[in-house]
Formats: structure tokens, C-alpha cells, sequence
């Protein structure tokens, strides 16, 4: 059993592995103090905490969650295997030495307000790393998005996200492109309840993926393409294809107020 004083209050941590810090606030050096008081800690959770997240190194930690704190914060955990966050703001990552044992690694943003400075801080956030996974974004509606701003973002590489989720209900045919531009994922889920927004989603994507020119605000074509569509409508598969035609003709055949849930495969 390992005591650590944090805030006053005297914490009994098992030698064993896990500790969680829910809605406590972070003084300077306060969280490092504590992994260097626990060598041995293996899983962390950070629940709504607030104040300064600082630097997190440890040799022994495994697992890294962190939910709804949006500062920056630098991770040197050498043997990280699986690395999750969760909130309505994008941090400001560092990572020191980035783990080669990564597997798991999520970050889901509730979103409000995007623009184009908005995804300009998302492909920072993505470039400084090339382990994440999955990023997911929920947000209700997206206006209109100035491209010629993103292409003044002089960003260098941008590693692919493997799944990018995406739940939106409005949205116009910037957002599409800003969406690209800043994950490049390989596979894209796409959930909505409106059938409208699902049919000009993938419009646009078609459009762009089976574009050989530059566009006006594009320096480079989007050079993916489309290697398969599903869709599916609430419980039921309602057209496998690799052509967005059959599979358009099988979502206006659904029933209406279903949640359409669409999987892209890009290449």
C-alpha cells in the first residue's frame, strides 16, 4: 500500500496498478508528483479535473484516460498501450517519446462552433502524433467552413486516422472538405438522422474522391478513393456496395426518422 498526500486529502493506492482523479483540481507538478510517488501505477484516469495538466511521465503506465480537460499537456509514457480522450475542447499535445506498444488510441470531440481555425488546431493536434486511432466528432451542425484560410495553414505531414466517426445532422459541402483535409482517414462512419445530410455527405465525398483536378482551394487533389459503401438504416444492413447510386436508391427506400449509419472505405 502506497499513502500520497494530494490536496490535503491522504490517498491509499494500491502498489497494484490503478488510480482514478475525478473533479480534483491540478496544482503545478502535482500529478507528477503523484506517478513518481507510485513507480509501479499501470492505469490512469483524469475525470473532469481542472487547473494544469503539466507533463505525465512514467515508465510503467499502460493505460491513459482523460476526460474533459482541454490544456496542454505533455505525455512521455514509453510503454503506453492504449490512450483515450474525451471533450469539447482540442488539447495542446506533446508527446516525448512515443510509445511502439500503442494499440488502442481514441479521441472523441463534442463540437460547437467549428470553423476553419477549428480544424486548423484538430491536424496540429493529429500531427503531433501519428499512434492515434480512432477520432470521433459529435456536433449537431457545421456553417460554412472559408477554405482559402486552411490552405494558408502551412501544417507539414499529417498521419491517416484509420477510423474517423462522424454524427452530425447539418451540415454544407466545406465541411466535407475541412474533414479530409485535417484526419485523411481510411475508413469514415458516417451517423445521422437526416437523410439529406447523409445524400450531400457523400455526394461531395464521390465528387472528390473521383476528381483527377485540383480544386480552387486545394493545392492537391484528394487523392482516396472510394474501395466500398454500406449502409446501414437503424437495425438493418440496407445496401452493401461499391456504387453510391444503389446505395443511395436503398436509403430513400428507408423508412423515415430512421438513424442512417454509413461505413467508407477509403484507399
Amino acid at each position: 500500500m502506497v499513502k500520497v498526500l494530494v490536496n490535503s486529502v491522504l490517498l491509499h493506492i494500491q502498489v497494484t496498478v490503478l488510480v482514478i482523479l475525478s473533479h480534483v483540481r491540478l496544482d503545478e507538478n502535482m500529478l507528477q508528483t503523484l506517478l513518481n510517488s507510485c513507480p509501479l501505477i499501470v492505469s490512469f484516469s483524469l475525470e473532469h479535473c481542472s487547473g494544469n495538466l503539466g507533463k505525465i511521465k512514467s515508465d510503467s503506465l499502460k493505460v491513459l484516460n482523460i476526460r474533459q480537460h482541454g490544456s496542454t499537456w505533455e505525455i512521455d509514457a514509453p510503454n503506453l498501450v492504449s490512450l483515450d480522450y474525451l471533450g469539447s475542447q482540442i488539447p495542446e499535445l506533446k508527446i516525448a517519446r512515443e510509445s511502439t506498444q500503442l494499440e488502442h488510441s481514441k479521441i472523441i470531440l463534442e463540437c460547437n462552433n467549428l470553423n476553419a481555425s477549428w480544424f486548423c488546431k484538430l491536424r496540429k493536434f493529429r500531427s503531433n502524433s501519428s499512434s492515434w486511432f480512432e477520432v470521433s466528432l459529435y456536433f449537431i451542425n457545421c456553417g460554412d467552413i472559408n477554405m482559402t484560410d486552411l490552405q494558408m495553414d502551412h501544417i507539414g505531414y499529417t498521419p491517416r486516422v484509420d477510423v474517423l466517426n462522424v454524427n452530425v445532422q447539418w451540415m454544407n459541402q466545406t465541411f466535407v472538405d475541412a474533414l479530409l483535409w485535417s484526419c485523411h482517414p481510411r475508413r469514415l462512419n458516417l451517423f445521422s438522422d437526416v437523410i439529406g445530410t447523409v445524400t450531400d455527405f457523400i455526394n461531395h465525398l464521390v465528387f472528390l474522391t473521383n476528381s483527377s483536378h485540383s480544386t480552387s482551394h486545394r493545392s492537391t487533389p484528394w487523392h482516396s478513393q472510394l474501395k466500398g459503401i454500406n449502409a446501414f438504416d437503424g437495425k438493418n444492413q440496407v445496401a452493401p456496395t461499391q456504387k453510391w447510386g444503389a446505395c443511395k436508391k436503398g436509403l430513400n427506400g428507408g423508412e423515415g426518422g430512421s438513424s442512417f449509419f454509413i461505413r467508407l472505405v477509403m484507399q
